[in-house]
């Protein structure tokens, strides 16, 4: 394809074709287009007709909070009347039951109930901080678990009170004869005076910038979105008892151990030529990037063994692992560990909640900290520039690591080569991730560099802001841009608005009476999509073409490759390359056995674990988190037929006794996606509802012309035409070219093109002259 052709193609207003004609129907069609002609002919092939259905109309969306969950935030806004609290059939009227009045109860009662609440905490939970119930020091669980810890003592705070609310809330079903159904859990009120309700923060109504634990975002509801609050949900919490314990079959027996259930249901057995898709790992990648900007739930005590150790109640819920398990069975290995997840506490009682301690917006909090502390500690304090190492001339690298994490390696820091910090404790997770982190470190220091050189007077609290400000701005753009048209498609995110603006174009659709809130739905199952698309091994690619491969993981919490020469521009080369594998539910047994794997023969399995965090949270069942998107009620599983494949519908046939039991994570995953999408409708749904509260529910957002500190429209001209690409090219100098959308494949219209060529923008920042 010739210089003018490309320049039509990525300049004359076909800002993101390649990401909407990518995946179709014929993905590998598509792909490998000879021309961008054919692959316009491939796209135009797509019939839309009933791609969505009428449940996806726009005018029921974002989905209204129920009247159940309103309730906690806003009694007295709520009309108060006897719908039952659940139903053994899920229905409608249950996902939007309205909140039973609190029982009579004194105070005296009440306080008494506390204290004893209180007194059993001590009790039970005293000896979980011995040494014989830890881990062990490196071990696939303590890999794990470090990644889940609690990064402040508020959170273990929170932890006790909501111990004694679970408590006290047992106590009043008690009172009322065992029956969990006889009150709505959702609405128990206050429980005592002694309890510590978080303070509401203090907000200045003038403030130019993002607080940095996304407090005051909302005037009408500060905590709305702020660090440390519990996560959102779309419907009611399902335990077994009402308050905590695991749900059970709907036929009153267990159900099937998570690790029996992922084993099953995978289909890690088929041909890989057939599971490869239209995206680089570059979008799996940002995926990740994204998630630890949005969602972070804590372990209660992430080193305790839950296999183990003599108090394997007092956090724990293992999973357990058949004899006769085709993998781990090889070692004679019959239980993983799973400590639950910390649970949140409002001083109210009723069924558990959990903590989400990272900011609830899209704000790079995984770059610049979800607390004002944090904060600080990542700053140089000079020029507004975020820390760095001390590497002489060589582009910025993160700071290092000296605390004992997973990642720490005494040899290695013997070499000088330690782990890194940012924003996010997850940093050293995966290589990629690191150097996604690395990337948009060094855009800050980037911008904050350029604002300081056209104006020398300004001092590093604004140059820190302001540069802030703009990238944040930048990765907004990026998120609507580039990565939500993959994982939606085209169709459903122009349905929605979930694309950016254009030139110098600007919202007034911010809606203060909407909640940001990250959903438990969306953090605990549906945004785990992308562990399907995690390959087996991830390639380098050197300036000469020439690719080598690292197994998975061999690059999890060991990033110290990226201090060798030309592995760092390799990696960006390897992202940008290597396709990533199709969404569906088959996952690679790097994440389904060897997870974390070290000096154990085995390791986790993330897809066991994924539905077990599903049950820890109380997530309602794959049908009931449907119908609170409004899809039509199943009763069978032949009823899944139009909407699931016959082989995956015919594993969980084989797995789940009842179509009511099937959990939301696998569910989800077995869904076939929509088309031009990587997602089917349930996920699709949990998804276009945050996403639409991720921008339209943001007071800060880039695009909002009634934003405390708005870009100019010449500032706007400039955000919508920056590109991953030109992030990429303007923070790894050892990259000189790349695909114009490289979260999407090269091809014959998605070509590799000089990072000096204009058709791919660069960011004038003397525009954001201040």
């Amino acid at each position: 394809m010739d210089h003018l052709n490309v320049l039509s193609l990525l300049v004359g207003g076909l800002r993101s074709y390649y990401p909407q004609i990518c995946p179709s129907v014929n993905v590998l069609r598509a792909c490998n287009a000879d021309s961008y002609e054919m692959a316009t002919r491939i796209a135009n092939e797509i019939d839309y007709d009933g791609v969505t259905g009428p449940i996806f109309n726009t005018s029921n969306w974002p989905i209204p909070d129920g009247d159940w969950y309103r309730s906690k935030w806003n009694v007295q806004d709520i009309n108060l009347s006897d719908y039952e609290f659940s139903s053994e059939t899920p229905s409608n009227v249950w996902a939007n039951r309205q909140p039973a009045p609190l029982p009579l109860i004194s105070e005296a009662e009440m306080e008494m109930m506390y204290e004893a609440g209180v007194e059993e905490y001590n009790q039970r939970f005293a000896s979980s901080g011995d040494d014989e119930v830890r881990g062990k020091k490196r071990s696939p669980s303590t890999h794990h678990g470090y990644h889940r810890r609690s990064t402040t003592p508020q959170t273990k705070q929170q932890s006790l009170q909501a111990y004694v609310k679970e408590y006290v809330t047992r106590a009043i079903i008690k009172k009322h004869d065992n029956a969990p159904n006889s009150v709505d859990l959702q609405f128990l009120g206050p429980m005592s005076r002694r309890c510590r309700a978080p303070q509401s923060p203090r907000c200045h109504p003038r403030e130019r910038f993002r607080t940095a634990d996304g407090s005051c975002n909302n005037r009408r509801e500060p905590t709305w979105g702020a660090s440390f609050t519990p996560f959102r949900r779309l419907a009611p919490q399902n335990y077994d008892d009402g308050v905590s314990t695991f749900r059970e079959s709907v036929t009153k027996g267990d159900l099937n151990s998570p690790r029996f259930i992922s084993f099953h249901t995978n289909f890690a057995d088929r041909e890989e030529s057939n599971r490869f898709n239209c995206f680089t790992l570059l979008h799996m990648t940002v995926g990740q990037f994204l998630d630890h900007d949005l969602t972070f739930a804590s372990l209660n005590e992430p080193e305790v063994s839950c296999c183990e150790g003599p108090q394997k109640d007092a956090f724990c819920a293992p999973i357990p692992i058949a004899l006769n398990d085709p993998f781990y069975s090889s070692v004679e290995s019959t239980c993983m560990e799973f400590v639950r997840s910390t649970p949140a506490d409002q001083c109210e009682a009723g069924p558990r909640e959990q903590i989400n301690e990272l900011t609830q917006y899209i704000d790079l909090s995984q770059v610049y900290g979800s607390t004002e502390e944090e904060t600080k500690s990542l700053r140089a304090f000079t020029g507004g520039l975020l820390l760095i190492q001390d590497n002489g001339d060589q582009p910025d690298f993160l700071p290092t690591e000296h605390e004992e994490t997973p990642c720490t390696d005494e040899e290695k820091e013997a070499e000088g080569l330690f782990c890194f910090r940012a924003g996010d404790f997850r940093v050293n997770e995966q290589i990629l991730l690191t150097v996604i982190h690395t990337t948009w470190l060094r855009e800050h220091n980037r911008i904050a560099r350029a604002l300081a050189s056209f104006n020398s007077r300004l001092d590093d609290e604004t140059l820190f802001q302001e540069a802030r400000r703009i990238a944040i701005a930048e990765w907004q753009h990026v998120v609507y841009n580039e990565f939500i048209l993959g994982v939606l498609g085209p169709y459903m995110a122009h349905m929605f608005n979930l694309v950016p603006l254009t030139g110098s174009q600007t919202t007034d659709d911010y809606l203060s009476s909407l909640s940001v809130g990250v959903s438990a739905e969306f953090a605990t199952a549906a945004f785990r999509f992308g562990h399907s698309m995690i390959p087996d091994a991830i390639n380098e690619v050197s300036s000469a073409g020439v690719s080598r491969s690292r197994v998975l993981n061999s690059v999890l919490e060991a990033p110290f490759p990226l201090y060798e020469e030309g592995v760092e521009e390799g990696l960006v080369r390897g992202f940008t390359h290597q396709r990533a594998m199709l969404v569906d539910s088959s996952f690679t047994t790097e994440i389904t056995g060897k997870l974390f794997q070290e000096e154990e023969a085995v390791g986790l399995d993330l897809i066991a674990l994924n539905i077990q965090r599903g049950l820890d949270h109380g997530l309602g069942t794959y049908l009931e988190v449907r119908e609170a998107c409004g899809f039509p009620r199943v009763k069978s599983f032949d009823d899944l037929q139009t909407i699931i494949d016959p082989e995956p519908l015919a594993r969980l046939k084989d797995v789940y006794r009842d179509v009511r039991d099937i959990d939301l994570f696998i569910g989800g995953m077995s869904e076939s996606s929509f088309i031009g999408g990587q997602v089917g409708p349930t996920f699709a749904c949990i998804m276009v509802d945050q996403f639409i509260r991720l921008k339209r529910a943001d007071r800060f957002w880039y695009e909002f012309t009634g934003s405390p500190a708005p870009f100019s429209e010449a500032q706007l001209i400039e955000l919508h035409s920056v590109s991953m690409a030109r992030i990429l090219c303007d923070n790894h100098p050892a990259v000189d070219a790349i695909q114009r959308w490289p979260l999407n494949l090269i091809s014959n219209f998605n070509p590799v093109m000089s990072c000096d060529s204009r058709v791919i923008p660069s960011l004038d920042l003397a525009r954001f002259r201040v």
